[in-house]
């Protein structure tokens, strides 16, 4: 079977999409399967997915002739998307040719495809309209989509420590926000080991900023850009500061205690979620150095809150949701 893969991402639009279409892209190849990324972010695309996977450029996000023109030539059983510009009439030129699943975070227009999926903990709260037909429907933390390195670690259980010790900061790719220099500062004066990420799309001067608020903090804090154990750290972690992105996920099947912070609309949801459910501490980016604090102390405090976090988090995501999704769309394209 050849699958191709419609994604975009990078330091401007975030690399979410890329990171868990990637995650499909290692299921479907574990299987012997044929997969093609068709991009207009090409350069992050190549960073994220593996190496033997054809990348091809395509001129425009939302105008689908380019790529239904790379379709006639690829000839693929399935196509799968995950970019926000993918509306319905690009989703009904696309199903012209070939069958297509097509992964949203929301309801925002009309769905026209054959699988339909959304990993998201709100997935079955929205009113979504559907045209052409019903399409399959895979909704909710079922399917999730989880890097290769967060499933190697979900089955394990992750180390306890009643006092905390390590803490994790990870605000995406490129750091939108540029949030890391706050929230790093927050941690001053905390005994505890501290590693704040620098996502690849972040920039050399945000880095200068991260490693100078770094500097003049007590708290012994490690700064590293891109890290190829990211999925280690996370799991080690007592708790992290994170965005309200893909890598919630992540976390929360890691059983790692979150202060979580939309810093984009498409967050927002995801945010409420968590905290209508009370499975992480959520503030808002415009909150400040003393919330993040706060939450940092009510952590290290609060041993009953991240042991029911912990728990909470593993239950929701058991990081099977690649396979389910590659078994939705092997029957999809064998009909």
């Amino acid at each position: 079977m050849h699958v191709v893969i419609r994604a975009d991402g990078g330091p401007k639009i975030g690399y979410g999409h890329l990171v868990r279409s990637e995650a499909l892209a290692e299921e479907l190849l574990s299987r012997g399967y044929e997969v093609t990324v068709a991009t207009t972010t090409p350069q992050p695309a190549e960073t994220v997915f593996a190496a033997d996977i054809e990348t091809i450029k395509l001129p425009s996000r939302n105008d689908p002739t380019p790529f239904v023109k790379e379709l006639e030539t690829l000839l693929p059983d399935i196509v799968f998307t995950d970019a926000y510009p993918i509306d319905t009439k690009y989703q009904r030129t696309i199903r012209g040719h070939v069958s297509l699943a097509v992964f949203q975070d929301d309801a925002r227009h009309a769905i026209c495809t054959d699988l339909f999926v959304n990993g998201n903990l709100h997935a079955a709260d929205l009113n979504y309209k559907f045209v052409e037909q019903i399409p399959k429907t895979c909704l909710g933390t079922d399917y999730v989509l989880l890097r290769r390195e967060i499933q190697g670690r979900r089955n394990d259980d992750p180390p306890w420590r009643k006092r905390p010790q390590r803490a994790i900061v990870t605000m995406g790719g490129s750091d939108i926000a540029r949030l890391t220099p706050t929230i790093v500062k927050a941690f001053d004066g905390v005994d505890l080991h501290v590693d704040a990420i620098i996502g690849p799309g972040c920039s050399v001067e945000h880095e200068r900023n991260v490693r100078q608020a770094a500097n003049d903090c007590s708290t012994d804090i490690h700064v590293i850009r891109d890290p190829n154990d990211l999925a280690e750290r996370m799991f080690q972690a007592d708790f992290a500061v994170s965005t309200a992105s893909s890598t919630t996920y992540e976390l929360l099947a890691l059983g790692t205690p979150i202060v979580s912070i939309p810093v984009a609309e498409n967050q927002q949801p995801i945010a409420t979620a968590l905290r209508s459910r009370d499975i992480a501490t959520v503030l808002e980016s415009e909150d400040g150095e003393e919330a993040f604090t706060n939450a940092i102390e009510e952590y290290i405090n609060n041993t009953q809150l991240r042991r029911a976090r912990r728990i909470s988090g593993r239950k929701l995501v058991d990081g099977k949701g690649a396979k389910r999704i590659a078994d939705a769309m092997i029957d999809v394209a064998n009909r």
